[in-house]
């Protein structure tokens, strides 16, 4: 999955036009109701909205609240000038809040019916179609291209709109966060020694796929995200073929050989390739956490940094992603 496809998606949603008496009916309609669901959820979304863009305004991403800064933030990405998506400081603070949705929506009938097909057709949404099959016929969506088409459409204007702020703010804060978090992963996996798992590779190894409709697939068979857990532990701990080491304060042990081999398709959703992460993630937490119960009387989170590593080495977590 690309970095960028959530900043795809996100705009894919979403486009611009250059008129000057623009009303943003539309668009004002969609963000109520995402406004409402928030509320209803005991949620402070306009407070987490501002606390991103006074992030980026912190580290100099953000000249102002201005649209011309926010256009000014495209061009760059445009340009190939994105380092601030490296900035760990940056990162920090992002991090730091509490909550950031992935993107803008509505599934609330009584404003659904607000969207009569008349109105679109008179939004900004008509120019949807337009941008995509741009992308698509390029076969290409990368950060410079999306940037790219985005700026054929949009303008300042359209971020004074609250709307349109949010969509930019929510899609600069997760394109940071994704970066994060796919570099933290490619350098575990960089370090896996790939030579320990050619023997007897199909026992070694769990696959899981997941397709285009959001859908898991482990060895071929349909499973449920609830039912991964189970599944993964036992084969790394019942399955897999495990080698004997010896660990300090522990002694002498039997680790998993086992590796997660995990893929996804094309238009595979960015929340549910993190919900599927998290999931596998939580596994290995789930077994450390019991190694940590039989050796050393506490859970893993509050061993100190000696103990922890032993129980790292007891139990490494392995996982293999591809494209």
């Amino acid at each position: 999955m690309k970095q960028v496809r959530i900043f795809f998606w996100i705009f894919f949603l979403i486009a611009g036009c250059t008129q000057t008496d623009y009303d943003y009916r539309i668009e004002n309609i969609i963000l109520d109701c995402f406004y409402q669901h928030h509320k209803d959820s005991n949620i402070d979304i306009k407070n987490s909205i501002d606390k991103i863009e006074n992030v980026l305004i912190k580290h100099n991403i953000l000249e102002d609240k201005s649209g011309n800064s926010y256009i000014r933030i495209i061009e760059q990405i445009r340009d190939g000038n994105d380092s601030f998506i490296n900035d760990l400081n940056l990162l920090n603070d992002i991090k730091s809040i509490n909550y950031i949705p992935t993107s803008i929506f509505c599934s609330d009938t009584s404003y659904v019916s607000l969207l009569d097909s008349t109105s679109i057709a008179n939004s900004k949404f008509k120019y949807v179609i337009g941008i995509f099959d741009s992308i698509r016929i390029k076969e290409n969506i990368s950060p410079t291209l999306i940037a790219d088409e985005i700026l054929e459409v949009f303008n300042a204007e359209d971020f004074e709109n609250d709307y349109y702020r949010t969509i930019g703010l929510i899609t600069f804060s997760n394109i940071v966060k994704m970066n994060d978090y796919r570099r933290g992963l490619a350098g575990k996996l960089s370090s896996m020694p790939k030579e320990e798992y050619v023997e007897n590779k199909e026992k070694n190894t769990f696959v899981i796929l997941i397709n285009a409709e959001d859908k898991i697939l482990v060895d071929g068979k349909p499973t449920k995200v609830f039912e991964l857990n189970e599944l993964v532990k036992s084969f790394l701990i019942e399955t897999s073929d495990k080698v004997e080491i010896d660990l300090p304060l522990i002694g002498k042990q039997k680790i998993s050989k086992g590796i997660i081999y995990m893929r996804n398709e094309k238009g595979t959703s960015y929340d549910f390739y993190i919900t599927v992460l998290n999931e596998l993630k939580k596994v290995y937490k789930d077994i450390r956490d019991e190694y940590s119960l039989k050796f050393f009387n506490d859970s893993f989170d509050e061993l100190d940094k000696e103990k922890q590593e032993v129980i790292k080495n007891l139990v490494p977590q392995r996982i293999y992603l591809e494209e």
